[in-house]
């Protein structure tokens, strides 16, 4: 049996993740806070996030670590980078593979509308600024030998248990009153990740044995849509009419100067003005068929 060390277990992707190695028979670690305790089936392990020998003690072998770590937005420029650093000194640590979610970030406002794990990065906010150190902290130890990793970058994820993500918190927060709000334009494509399916992919990648590079990136393309797509799709879920209308951006202006959360979305709103799409031929070929959800069975996980 592999051991997987889910970082980040009682969170939206984390949770999801330890739920899909579970079914897949591997034994999973969480590490928790102490008088934390991870969810049901995860073997909790209490330990200091940013001291790696000690977390190695308490996890004993484990074959890969799965890093769905984040920190809220209005404290990413001072925790993000020590906190994804911290991951990287665990799986290294563990001399264990390290399986890191991405994100689009990384791109810009200016972004192609077809990213692929070629694309050149170009980020134009702090965020994404961050995301690419990450990556480029992650690629220079893979280049020295003392990590692997596999970048799995993925669009908005949404599920029954991502509170925080745009879809649920913002976009179908009213879905079962057949509501929709868009933060942008009705005809602008805009990259989705439903979480199972990811997490299904993300099990995959641990699973390959041998073919891999010290540092791989894959592109998960899960749905790239219109915001009138995600009605259609939202009215076969329901069975019935859905409103679509445009969420006021003046909203996030006006609660910026009150909201540290707000203030540190509006760099993000580029997201719903630049088409952007997912896209990679090679990810199948590496672990078969990709999991796919059809969207209106995927958005019935919101309602």
């Amino acid at each position: 049996m592999k051991t997987v060390l889910v970082l980040g277990a009682n969170g939206g992707v984390g949770s999801v993740a330890a739920r899909a190695f579970r079914a897949h028979g591997w034994r999973v670690i969480g590490l928790v806070r102490p008088g934390k305790t991870a969810g049901e089936g995860v073997l909790s392990v209490a330990a200091d996030l940013f001291d790696a020998k000690a977390v190695a003690a308490a996890c004993g072998h484990v074959d890969v670590v799965f890093n769905g770590l984040n920190v809220p937005y209005p404290v990413w420029a001072d925790k993000l980078l020590p906190t994804l650093t911290a991951a990287a000194d665990i799986a290294e640590a563990l001399g264990a593979r390290h399986i890191y979610p991405g994100s689009v970030y990384n791109f810009g406002r200016h972004m192609p509308p077809r990213l692929t794990p070629e694309t050149p990065f170009a980020p134009t906010t702090l965020k994404g600024r961050l995301r690419v150190s990450a990556e480029a902290l992650f690629r220079e130890r893979a280049e020295a030998g003392r990590l692997h990793t596999i970048v799995v970058r993925a669009g908005d994820f949404f599920g029954d248990v991502a509170a925080n993500s745009w879809m649920n918190a913002l976009v179908a927060k009213d879905l079962r009153k057949g509501k929709l709000s868009s933060p942008g334009g009705y005809d602008t494509v805009h990259a989705w990740a439903c979480l199972p399916d990811l997490a299904e992919v993300i099990v995959r990648l641990a699973e390959v044995e041998g073919d891999l590079a010290a540092y791989e990136v894959f592109h998960f393309e899960s749905w790239n849509v219109t915001m009138r797509d995600l009605r259609v799709a939202a009215e076969k879920a329901l069975g019935r009419r859905v409103r679509l209308s445009r969420f006021p951006r003046i909203f996030f202006h006006l609660a910026a100067p009150f909201d540290a959360f707000m203030k540190a979305t509006l760099e993000m709103l580029y997201l719903w003005d630049a088409p952007h799409g997912l896209y990679d031929e090679r990810l199948a070929r590496v672990i078969g068929e990709t999991p796919r959800t059809p969207l209106d069975q995927a958005l019935r996980y919101l309602t």
